[in-house]
């Protein structure tokens, strides 16, 4: 069940404070409907003037088609009158009632003459001179105890002689059905066919429309009930639905199935009847008195009543105490809404407790209609209780539901609100952390570029100068010191080229630097560079120092180890954690090692540790190999 906190705006729930003007307004309405709509029905139900006429009380008992129950009333008088109900609760045979009466043609006008019975309860069957003519089996099953279904009969002309005509009419009745003869009426078929059309319509074809309906929804509940189980209120609904479809089974199937699954689809309505009091319980937000279990009990005496005892006794027991506690559970249903709606103000409870006292009110008619034949209406109008009351779950549901999707609304609303306005604070957040990163990633780097310039640049520049001042040095070693310089202010520019995190262009850049300068010194290049994924991290400051260890290893090998060749190779690491192994070695004499005065050496393995990197030097008889394994993402750039 929805179940949300209802805004002011929302309903006109009044809560437990002051009620307001709105609280009582809906209060008398609800007061108020139950009674006009009673009252409208029974109005609506009234003869018509035309056709009043043409209706027949006075009739007489047929001895001979008495039989049961009605064999008494035959024979302490022979006058009867309608309406007739046969006596009610009595052991013995089935009540048969038989009744005969005149009418007189005076002339033939060429109009077709009709025979109308528009209340009855059992089976009604139909002579004229002693020839059959219809049995109301033809309009809804026996079994049908619900269904109030007119009967109208066109008399054949050949049948219908000038002057008297006799008319036999036979009631039969028997099980939990009790039999009951409306007036009857006897006149032109265009002046009985519009009451007959109304009746039909509104206690026959409106019926199973909303037998329809009740399926539809029904099977709505059931699905929105195994969607979420722990809402039983769902499953009350539906039970309640479709249990009251289930009462037409007679009236849409007729006698194609067996009597006793039709009496007992006949009693489905216990069902529905059981589950108010724990429905209103629940719709109000309160625990039930019992378990929702318990509550099936009574359709579960009700069906072994049917099936398992006499049907005079079942029917004692459906009148006298199986329909007492129906009306006692929506007694007290009727109370638990009249409590939230008054006591409480719930302004969602004040349909429902309208919708109670409706049923109330149809029940109590129906039940005088049983005890008394004071009217010939015969309607059993509790028919349409549930179907009204389940309507006015619905549209309090459909209400709860708009008033949950507005709260929604208003709670989404207010959220793209704060979203917008968290997304522009983190947006101004995140401009203010771009431009600090910027910031400090340019100071970086110009402090990186300082330090490279002040200890390469710079120093070789003192130790041209200072070689250009010394008169005895040769302009070869004047030279060589300048292409170092040079070199090293080309490895600087080389590492400021974006390389993205492709370790293999800028090893390109690296080849296209140093194949020269290893050239000019006669000796050779072996170069292999195998498939190298993505090295994570990779930026200016990481280039440089990874240029300045492979440039230290080349010139140590052209300058010391005396081998005409220089390998290089890149590839796959072997080592955990790291993804590239870059080789640089040679065939020489071999002998690396730290010098007093040289810092070649400590320079690699400092610039390898602020890598993050493993450095190797191999060297021995055979040569000398430096091994770098780069680790897999390089850390981010630091000052200094």
């Amino acid at each position: 069940m929805i179940d949300l906190p209802h805004s002011a705006d929302a309903g006109l729930d009044a809560g437990p404070g002051k009620p307001t003007r709105s609280w009582y307004g809906l209060l008398i309405l609800s007061l108020l409907l139950p009674s006009a709509f009673a009252w409208f029905v029974f109005q609506n139900l009234d003869l018509p003037t035309d056709v009043s006429a043409l209706y027949v009380e006075d009739v007489r008992l047929d001895a001979d088609g008495v039989s049961g129950h009605g064999a008494e009333q035959a024979t302490a008088a022979d006058m009867a009158a309608l309406p007739y109900r046969c006596p009610l609760f009595q052991v013995g045979s089935p009540c048969q009632a038989a009744f005969r009466l005149s009418y007189s043609r005076q002339g033939d006008d060429g109009r077709l003459i009709s025979f109308y019975v528009p209340s009855y309860q059992g089976r009604v069957t139909v002579f004229l001179n002693g020839v059959f003519l219809a049995t109301s089996d033809w309009e809804q099953s026996e079994t049908d105890s619900w269904s109030t279904s007119p009967v109208l009969i066109p008399l054949p002309a050949p049948l219908l002689r000038l002057g008297p005509n006799d008319f036999r009419i036979v009631l039969t009745s028997g099980g939990a059905k009790f039999g009951f003869l409306g007036r009857v009426a006897i006149g032109p078929d265009t002046v009985l066919r519009a009451d007959y059309n109304r009746r039909t319509f509104l206690f026959s074809t409106l019926i199973r429309l909303v037998d329809g309906w009740q399926i539809a929804l029904g099977v709505g509940m059931l699905i929105m009930w195994i969607a979420r189980p722990r809402e039983k209120i769902f499953l009350l609904v539906s039970a309640m639905l479709l249990s009251q479809a289930l009462t037409s089974l007679p009236a849409i199937v007729g006698d194609a199935l067996d009597e006793r699954i039709l009496q007992l689809a006949n009693h489905a309505r216990f069902v529905s009847v059981c589950f108010i009091l724990p429905l209103a319980c629940l719709f109000v937000g309160r625990r039930p008195p019992a378990p929702i279990s318990v509550f099936l009990l009574l359709p579960a005496l009700v069906f072994a009543s049917l099936t398992m005892l006499p049907p005079e006794i079942h029917q004692w027991l459906l009148f006298r105490v199986f329909t007492p506690v129906g009306i006692l559970n929506l007694l007290c249903a009727a109370l638990v809404m009249s409590r939230a709606a008054i006591k409480e103000r719930n302004s969602e409870a004040l349909p429902l407790f309208s919708a109670f006292l409706f049923i109330v009110i149809l029940t109590t008619c129906d039940l005088v209609n049983v005890e008394t034949t004071s009217s010939d209406l015969r309607v059993i109008l509790r028919r349409f209780a549930a179907p009204f009351l389940l309507t006015t779950f619905s549209a309090v549901f459909m209400w709860r539901f708009a008033v949950t999707m507005n709260i929604l609304d208003q709670f989404n609303n207010r959220l793209k609100q704060e979203v917008a306005a968290a997304e522009e604070t983190l947006l101004r957040s995140f401009e203010r952390e771009r431009i600090h990163a910027r910031t400090a990633t340019l100071e970086a780097e110009r402090v990186r570029l300082m330090s490279d310039l002040h200890d390469g640049i710079a120093g070789q520049l003192v130790s041209i100068l200072s070689l250009c001042e010394l008169r005895k040095v040769s302009q070869s070693e004047v030279a060589e010191t300048v292409r170092a310089a040079l070199a090293d202010l080309r490895l600087i520019v080389a590492s400021l080229d974006d390389y993205g995190e492709d370790l293999g262009v800028m090893l390109a850049l690296f080849r296209e630097r140093i194949e020269p300068q290893v050239a000019a010194h006669g000796v050779g290049l072996a170069w292999r560079v195998g498939p190298l994924p993505d090295l994570k991290g990779l930026h200016p400051g990481a280039a440089l120092a990874i240029f300045r260890i492979l440039q230290e290893a080349t010139n140590n090998a052209l300058r010391h180890s005396g081998s005409k060749e220089v390998r290089f190779e890149a590839d796959l690491s072997p080592v955990a954690d790291c993804g590239v192994r870059l080789r640089l070695g040679d065939r020489g004499q071999g002998g690396a090692a730290d010098r007093p005065g040289s810092y070649g050496m400590g320079n690699m393995r400092r610039r390898a540790e602020g890598l993050g990197a493993i450095l190797t030097v191999a060297s021995n008889a055979s040569g000398t190999t430096v091994t770098l394994d780069l680790p897999a993402r390089l850390p981010a750039a630091t000052p200094g």
